[in-house]
């Protein structure tokens, strides 16, 4: 089964898809913007995201980008009416994994998507009981382990909800990127923020934070955490 998020405008035809991928055990949801679209990502990332390009409030070319910014181990499937070859290169260019065109037979898109989650899926385990209790309550911007609780800025939380949401080690630069651009103070920020949740989570949950550093390729979590 794989989470998919179908963001397309055309209700009719997204349901359709929707209803062949759901009787294939797929777990599905429809977007029909862009708005939505970043919406329902935040609630419940997907594994794989097929998008059009011609959203009703921003064009698919712009959300290519900084979706493969904000969410670099998702699949991107685009979908789109938009068949001239230089459109093709721009998507494939942007970050989109696939870029296939309509119209287009419904097991054919099955069997991409299916290709894609193969490749991007990452290599899951059990996780131990300790594990399990890390929940992170994005609208409280607060973090749980066993009971205990302590509070986060909104750079923190969205920090922490970044890394996991995404199953890879989330690069630096992203992280830099998303805490004001490439001037020379955002590393030494990126940095301090790192310092203060470790200190926060070693001082009030009474445990080291399961945040790991991997040299050259950013940062990620060592442990699962749920999201309240």
């Amino acid at each position: 089964m794989t989470q998919i998020l179908i963001v397309e405008d055309n209700g009719e035809y997204a349901s359709d898809m929707a209803e062949f991928l759901t009787e294939l055990k797929h777990e599905v949801t429809i977007a029909t913007s862009a708005t939505e679209m970043w919406a329902a990502l935040t609630k419940n990332p997907a594994a794989v995201v097929v998008l059009d390009l011609g959203l009703p409030d921003e064009d698919g070319f712009n959300v290519i980008p900084r979706l493969r910014q904000l969410y670099p181990g998702i699949g991107l499937l685009v979908l789109t009416g938009r068949v001239a070859f230089d459109n093709r290169i721009m998507g494939l260019r942007l970050g989109a994994d696939h870029y296939l065109t309509k119209p287009i037979k419904f097991p054919e898109l099955a069997a991409h998507i299916e290709a894609l989650d193969r490749r991007v899926r990452p290599q899951h385990h059990e996780p131990s009981a300790a594990e399990s209790k890390w929940t992170l309550r994005l609208a409280q911007r607060q973090l749980e382990l066993s009971g205990a609780v302590i509070d986060l800025t909104e750079k923190e939380c969205n920090f922490l909800h970044l890394l996991t949401i995404n199953t890879r080690p989330v690069p630096r630069q992203m992280i830099v990127a998303g805490m004001g651009g490439d001037d020379p103070e955002a590393s030494r920020r990126v940095d301090m923020l790192v310092y203060r949740l470790r200190k926060k989570a070693r001082t009030g949950l009474g445990q080291d934070l399961p945040l790991r550093s991997a040299y050259g390729e950013g940062y990620s979590l060592s442990a699962g955490f749920n999201l309240g």
